[in-house]
């Protein structure tokens, strides 16, 4: 159900003028991208609805996380929504920071440095990171503000700057929302494989099947890594302190067919009325300290590593499982399965 090949689905961001032409454009017309047409969920709308917003995100806020970790997803088409209860907490932005200076210098900036903010998304330029916050200081808090992105704050240097995962998860769903070919998602679909220092770009979110774009980030000493991705019906956000093998195991464990099928049900019944309790996590109470060393700028504080146990998919599991629940549940476990037609992000 993971997607095993390391060819990318999208390619490289200097494919040709017309993609900048397009990307810079600022329409609704979608380029045309036939190498990331593969699948990703076409019958699914992509509008979040007024409603689906009122549910509370501890409502399935049951993945494991800890202050070393977290992970968040957002299924498109109604909102349903699944993450750690780490997801909310402030940690290195690392390089998914450039998506929020390339979005204000999309909106705010001269013309020659969107040109500049699009290669940055694609090849995760730190010099283009440096000369564009040093003449737009404001884009990230900006961006944080614009979007409500609660975690996220600016630091001195780009490189010390915070997010969370929950906030880029729903920066990008918001972004689709308002324009599902926004130069920086194209910018994203269209990544480098290699980056411009060298780091393979082809991990975490991103080995998620039907993913259409994404973006990865990473200290320097490679101790840290992130990631977020997106297709047609989904995003998905990632962080860990480990590597980034380390980030597509953690991915791997807790975004499963299993654990969408269990926070389908759990949306469902919360949007018809139903108490749903919040589910008790291991979720560490420490936070990730705001002095940690970021992204191209000094190395960072590793802080605790901590892994999922189980390294085995299981995906495959979930549609027998559910089919054994009493009767009580009959009406929203039929629903949820509807559902999860357009929400299974993984190939079988």
């Amino acid at each position: 159900m993971f997607r095993t090949s390391l060819t990318r689905k999208a390619a490289s961001a200097k494919a040709g003028a017309a993609l900048a032409v397009c990307m810079l454009a600022l329409t609704a017309t979608a380029c045309s991208n036939s190498e990331s047409d593969s699948g990703a969920l076409a019958d699914a709308p992509s509008g979040l609805t007024d409603t689906n917003r009122d549910v509370p995100p501890e409502i399935n806020e049951f993945l494991e996380g800890d202050e070393g970790r977290s992970v968040t997803y957002i299924r498109l088409h109604d909102g349903m929504h699944m993450g750690s209860a780490s997801e909310h907490e402030a940690r290195p932005a690392l390089s998914l920071i450039k998506l929020y200076i390339a979005t204000y210098v999309m909106e705010k900036g001269e013309y020659e440095d969107k040109y500049e903010a699009l290669d940055m998304i694609a090849s995760s330029s730190d010099k283009s990171a440096e000369d564009l916050f040093e003449k737009y200081p404001e884009s990230i808090d900006t961006i944080a503000d614009e979007f409500k992105l609660e975690s996220t704050k600016a630091g001195e240097k780009w490189g010390y700057s915070q997010t969370s995962t929950y906030d880029v998860a729903s920066f990008i769903s918001q972004l689709i929302e308002r324009d599902e070919t926004h130069p920086v998602l194209v910018a994203m679909a269209h990544a480098d494989p290699i980056s411009e220092d060298g780091y393979r770009q082809d991990y975490g979110t991103a080995k998620l099947s039907n993913v259409v774009g994404s973006k990865w980030g990473w200290s320097n000493d490679k101790s840290i890594n992130s990631s977020v991705s997106f297709g047609e019906n989904f995003v998905a956000a990632a962080s860990i302190n480990g590597s980034s093998d380390e980030l597509t195991d953690y991915v791997k464990d807790e975004v499963t067919g299993k654990s969408l099928g269990k926070a389908t049900e759990r949306f469902l019944k919360y949007k018809d009325g139903e108490d749903v309790p919040p589910i008790e996590t291991t979720t560490s109470e420490t936070s990730t300290t705001s002095s940690s060393k970021k992204d191209k700028d000094e190395k960072p504080s590793t802080g605790k590593k901590d892994k999922s146990a189980s390294k085995e998919p299981t995906s495959e599991s979930t549609k027998s499982e559910k089919k054994d629940k009493g009767s009580s549940d009959k009406k929203s476990t039929d629903k949820k399965k509807g559902s999860e037609k357009t929400s299974e992000p993984f190939k079988k």
